[in-house]
């Protein structure tokens, strides 16, 4: 992810879904810096009208899944974890 500017910080934006911590386990051996969990109440602008609101689980799932996946595989302290709560 940091081929082209190796400064750069790289925050990746993830649904609460089942799965989430092995996209996260990704996104650090990837180098990435930062993972934002969104939880089931929140979306982006791009989403389509009836994705807005209500995709995903909670952000207390996917939260927990990344941060169990993440240490599991030795892989906590190389990225943070944040929430986008709405």
């Amino acid at each position: 992810m940091k081929n082209i500017n190796p400064e750069a910080r790289i925050h990746v934006k993830l649904v609460s879904e089942v799965g989430v911590g092995t996209i996260a386990a990704g996104v650090s051996k990837g180098h990435g810096d930062v993972v934002l969990i969104s939880g089931h109440d929140g979306g982006t602008g791009a989403s389509p009208e009836s994705s807005i609101k209500h995709a995903g689980l909670p952000w207390e799932l996917g939260v927990a899944e990344t941060h169990q996946v993440l240490v599991a595989n030795d892989l906590r302290s190389r990225i943070v974890v944040q929430l986008m709560v709405n």
